[in-house]
């Protein structure tokens, strides 16, 4: 094993603060700070925050968006105790690029009061619950501000106030009252910290979106986004400083997945600026996420620089405009699950999970499935097969568009959720540019081999919760333990063509893995309707794909799978299937159980979307 030390890594949710004071791993965006903040906003008299100073930065979930607003809170934000005091933030900073910059960092290092706010968790089974949540955040954002409460640049109407905003028993009570002190919170706080240091404020909101798509999937969108308006509507309603004409709000920057644009939240800030995605600002495209540079750099730094093409085939992929990018949850997490296999010499039991996908829930996704029509569901294949699909971009859909189930609603969100990225080498330019942002025709791909098998899953997953939904899965069991050959192949030829018949082309491994996948992935919704199912499992002389029972145990079934490009050897290969089962005798281990009174062979033939069932009974 290597003598070098090796910092640990920020796999545990820690903010930039901790990473900093634990001394562990950072991928340097500190540069990003002068991008961001540029000096003529924040020093000059006459900023306004109806000017150019609302900045909202879309990316996908685990993309590093938290560690970036913490970042710039950790930089800018004041001392209460010593204004003027840097030592915190020089120790923060040690040895990161910025601190070249001395002139930038006189003006802006530790120089403003920053309300950093994160509404990813202003979620809940209902709007009051949710409510409740909020309340929450905005009494403990108030409490961090106590020192207010002995202000000598405050009144006594607002020293009550803003008791008020740190008691979380009263906000919660909901009352017309109590919330119109919630919506109003920001606003509030800003004039506050303002009159207090008699310097700008900077408004950091992080994951402003996530409280938008929880209501969608629980049914309160609506007044969500006449809560979330309210709340973020400082934006739209400006405070100056009446003496000196100037804006009390320097800048404020959101970020999210989506822009959301066409609901109400935005309607008014006309001065907002995006960085999505698909936006054409070399200036920005690595502020989220890991660069090709970085990402190397990275495994470099503990020694796995041997697994970059293993890294890049599994979470790769992603391009941001100029730059080509990888998710930072999956990069760092490979490192860190892998790193001592590394160092003890164990590079074959090293392995690049799917960090990404069960980060998450995706309920917003699973929702379409059912609903993608046959054009839609090639669409689907093409890009597992690792074909790019062009669609009709929505870039400023909102979460209630889901409920519409327009299929380019569904393309456009898993563009933005990191499920799909642009194929900037086929997708016109100029498309991008379009004052019309729901008419812009671009081609996309799936990224890279993790985000593959999460379409698998997914997909996989739907297909139990359909079986279900449906009773199917009753009507299956049923017509094998009765020989119904007619009825399992309308079943699944039904199943196969609503969605899509999912080939990995990733590997050399025979097709039929992926049908054995697709009846398994059935079968988990049957569970309690079948006992003793086996995948694969010995019996007489050799292995069948699958065996089961049912019918409280009477029954037995024996299934043999083929697979083919080629619709003219389904038959032929349909009768081979059962000849096999006979002639390996895969029927012995239930012939001699005297419960079974019934055995059932067959051959399931697929091709592409198609199937062919022959049975056979062998008792």
């Amino acid at each position: 094993m290597s003598k070098k030390h090796f910092l640990a890594l920020p796999v545990t949710g820690d903010t930039f603060a901790e990473v900093r004071e634990k001394n562990r791993y950072y991928v340097d965006k500190t540069p990003y700070l002068k991008t961001v903040f540029s000096e003529d906003e924040a020093v000059d008299d006459k900023s306004l925050i109806n000017g150019t100073t609302v900045l909202l930065l879309t990316r996908p979930r685990r993309f590093g968006k938290t560690m970036l607003m913490n970042m710039f809170e950790s930089f800018l934000k004041i001392s209460a105790n010593e204004p003027g005091n840097i030592t915190k933030h020089l120790n923060y900073f040690k040895g990161t690029k910025i601190l070249e910059d001395k002139e930038f960092c006189k003006k802006y290092m530790g120089q403003f009061p920053v309300i950093s706010i994160t509404l990813k968790d202003v979620l809940g089974d209902d709007f009051e619950s949710a409510y409740l949540k909020l309340a929450e955040v905005v009494s403990a954002k108030a409490n961090e501000f106590s020192f207010l409460k002995e202000s000598p640049y405050l009144n006594e109407m607002e020293k009550a106030k803003f008791n008020l905003l740190c008691d979380e028993i009263y906000l919660k009570k909901a009352d017309k009252q109590a919330i119109s002190y919630v919506t109003s919170a920001i606003k509030s706080l800003s004039l506050m910290l303002y009159k207090h240091f008699n310097k700008q404020v900077y408004i950091l909101i992080d994951e402003y979106d996530v409280p938008l798509a929880k209501a969608q999937e629980h049914g309160y969108h609506k007044d969500m986004v006449t809560l979330m308006s309210s709340f973020l509507g400082f934006l739209k309603d400006p405070q100056k400083d009446p003496e000196k004409d100037t804006s009390i709000i320097s800048k404020v920057i959101l970020t999210g997945c989506l822009k959301v644009a066409k609901n109400s939240i935005f309607t008014g800030v006309n001065n907002l600026k995006v960085n999505t995605v698909t936006s054409e600002n070399e200036n920005l495209t690595g502020i989220i996420g890991f660069t090709k540079e970085e990402t190397l750099k990275t495994l470099q730094d503990y020694e796995m620089g041997d697994f970059k093409d293993v890294v890049k085939n599994n979470y790769d992929g992603y391009k941001f405009y100029d730059k080509e990018m990888f998710c930072p949850w999956d990069v760092l997490n490979f490192i860190d699950e892998n790193f001592t296999k590394n160092q003890k010499g164990q590079k074959n039991k090293v392995d690049a999970a799917n960090y990404w996908a069960g980060s998450s829930s995706n309920t917003s996704l699973y929702e379409y499935l059912g609903f993608l029509t046959d054009s839609d569901n090639q669409k689907m294949q093409d890009l597992v097969d690792g074909n790019s699909i062009s669609f009709i971009l929505n870039e400023t859909m909102n979460y209630d568009c889901l409920s519409k189930h327009d299929t380019n609603d569904f393309w456009s969100l898993l563009l933005h959720t990191g499920y799909l990225t642009l194929d900037w080498e086929k997708t016109d330019e100029d498309e991008l540019v379009k004052d019309n942002s729901s008419n812009k025709e671009v081609y996309v791909r799936i990224p890279n081999l993790e985000i593959q098998k999460c379409f698998k899953e997914d997909i996989q997953k739907r297909f139990g919760s359909e079986f279900i939904r449906l009773n199917l899965h009753n009507k299956l069991v049923q017509a094998f333990a009765c020989g119904k050959q007619v009825e399992i192949t309308n079943i699944f030829f039904d199943m196969l063509q609503k969605y899509v018949s999912i080939r990995d082309t990733a590997t050399k491994a025979p097709l039929e893995n992926y049908y054995h996948g697709f009846i398994n992935g059935i079968f988990t919704s049957c569970e309690k309707l079948v006992s003793e199912y086996h995948s694969n499992y010995e019996a007489g002389n050799g292995y069948p794909d699958i065996t089961f029972k049912a019918e409280r145990n009477t029954k037995a079934v024996i299934i043999e799978i083929k697979a083919t490009t080629n619709d003219e050897e389904m038959d032929e290969l349909a009768a081979k299937a059962l000849a096999q089962i006979e002639d390996k005798n895969y029927a012995l281990p239930f012939t001699k159980q005297s419960k079974i009174t019934e055995i059932y062979a067959y051959g399931i033939v697929f091709c592409k979307k198609d199937c062919l069932v022959v049975c056979k009974k062998l008792k």
